[in-house]
């Protein structure tokens, strides 16, 4: 009876020790069936810095700041991680993407401008009337200024001669303050002959611009807005300022 007990027990001990062998080989198999090569598990990164060539499973720190190649198991190429870029860099490509939107809004502007040109105008001889128009206002005041600079100077002349019977006396304040209030005046109506004449030179160059740009967009085959003086009496230079 011990002896049949002790057969059974070493026996049952062999068909265990059997059967763990039996998982460890079978786990030995699928470890190696894993990692078989040909098999994707997966990637590898490796980057090139100063010559040398840093590689691992995840991303080697030596490679934070080059380009990063990411390689499948087998070698082959997956992508190309690009370097990062530096402040200047960032900095450099933010600039160049505010520069290009500040050209698109000047062409935009252009654009704008090139059809309201086009819409205002027919010809050159429409531009100059509308010159000649823009200017009167300027001129009437350069032309008023210049006659009452004239009159103060005639009064100014009248000042000087009274003040010549007091050359050896004091001359009394009511003429010194005609003096001052002369001089002042004179000033006033100078400042307004001179911004008279500083705005003549806008209108002319502003006009002088306009009939360049017309003259161009015409030669690249722009052609004005169609009108009829007939349906817009607006347009008709009979009636225009009356």
């Amino acid at each position: 009876m011990q002896r049949d007990s002790l057969v059974r027990s070493v026996r049952d001990a062999r068909i265990r020790r059997c059967t763990a062998l039996t998982s460890l080989c079978v786990l030995a198999s699928m470890g190696a069936a894993w990692a078989a090569p040909g098999t994707p598990v997966g990637s590898i990164f490796t980057c090139n810095v100063s010559g040398k060539t840093f590689s691992g499973d995840r991303m080697p720190p030596e490679c934070a700041n080059s380009e990063v190649r990411e390689l499948n198991r087998d070698g082959s190429l997956r992508r190309v991680i690009a370097r990062p870029l530096t402040q200047d860099e960032l900095r450099a490509r933010a600039n160049e993407a505010k520069k290009r939107l500040e050209d698109e809004d000047k062409q935009l502007a252009q654009r704008r401008r090139d059809k309201s040109l086009l819409e205002a105008y027919a010809s050159d001889e429409e531009i100059e009337a509308a010159r000649a128009k823009s200017l009167e206002s300027a001129a009437q005041a350069m032309a008023r200024a210049k006659q009452r600079i004239d009159g103060l100077n005639g009064e100014r002349k009248k000042l000087d001669d009274e003040a010549e019977f007091y050359k050896k006396r004091v001359l009394p304040d009511q003429i010194k303050r005609s003096f001052v209030s002369n001089e002042q005046q004179i000033g006033a109506e100078e400042k307004i002959l001179n911004d008279a004449r500083a705005e003549t030179r806008r209108i002319n160059e502003l006009f002088d611009a306009q009939k360049r740009r017309f003259r161009e967009l015409l030669a690249q085959g722009a052609r004005p807005v169609q009108r009829n003086p007939e349906t817009d009496i607006l347009l008709d230079p009979r009636f225009q300022g009356k």
